[in-house]
């Protein structure tokens, strides 16, 4: 079933994108992807190392058919211009694709790794090459340190950014919004519910409520669900084309609860 889950502009991209979107590897099933595109998303975001290059191949079967819909997003590792292109042209054949939509430097979490891929022979210079050939439309970034993302955004070269950010990790807020906002980068979230520990809890809010708590952030576009659970993917889409923010008083509440699973080592 198709839910009219909310759309916006992925940043200085154009790309009109539903504000819900697939994140990759925790799913081995065609069948399950295509179900959460059914759902009515249009954003899938994987990479060349999910599951040894076999999530690619999954969605690339998933994908058939319906591809001009679609927002394909992959990623690769290598900081070297040689390995990232051989990458590049693996996803392609993995996806069945004729070009990426957004291709991102993958984990860029340390400045040795950041200078490696943006220097004369890397990762970036392949990347935009590739987008002069039409296999790359956008160029973004990913990582877990929200300081080293700030850095690689500040540089003004990424299109987009993907990065961790929930009720409980707030640091995005003082590091990468303000840098994205800057630039118009757009902003893609994972973990909203930090790999379903934020669910834990026996006070818990709903599942989808985490998933608002991002969206109502004015400087993020999108963020994307792991397929650990279809039926709750279906769920969190279903509440979004309802309501797709959170007032004030509940963001309150969604932090007071974040800080403390915080505080007691939970996440």
């Amino acid at each position: 079933m198709a839910y009219e889950i909310p759309k916006t502009v992925l940043g200085r991209t154009g790309l009109t994108v539903t504000r819900l979107g697939i994140g990759g590897a925790y799913c081995e099933s065609a069948e399950v992807y295509r179900r959460a595109i059914d759902a009515g998303i249009n954003y899938i975001d994987t990479a060349r190392a999910y599951r040894d290059g076999e999530d690619e191949k999954v969605i690339g079967t998933a994908i058939k058919g319906q591809r001009d819909k679609l927002i394909i997003a992959t990623k690769t590792h290598e900081r070297d211009a040689i390995s990232a292109r051989k990458e590049l042209e693996t996803s392609l054949q993995s996806l069945g694709i004729d070009h990426i939509d957004i291709y991102q430097l993958h984990h860029l979490n340390t400045q040795d790794g950041r200078v490696k891929a943006l220097a004369p022979g890397g990762a970036m210079e392949m990347a935009q090459k590739a987008r002069e050939e039409g296999l790359v439309r956008f160029i973004g970034v990913t990582g877990h340190d929200w300081f080293q993302v700030q850095a690689a955004i500040d540089t003004g070269l990424f299109d987009t950014v993907l990065c961790w950010y929930n009720c409980a990790l707030r640091i995005p807020e003082q590091t990468v919004f303000p840098a994205t906002d800057e630039h118009n980068t757009g902003v893609v979230i994972m973990n909203a519910s930090r790999n379903d520990k934020l669910f834990d809890a026996s006070d818990a809010p709903p599942p989808e409520e985490f998933y608002r708590y991002v969206l109502s952030h004015k400087s993020v576009n999108v963020t994307i669900m792991g397929l650990r659970d279809i039926e709750r993917f279906h769920r969190v889409a279903k509440a979004l084309s309802e309501q797709e923010t959170l007032t004030s008083e509940v963001k309150t509440t969604m932090e007071t609860y974040g800080a403390r699973m915080l505080q007691n080592g939970e996440l």
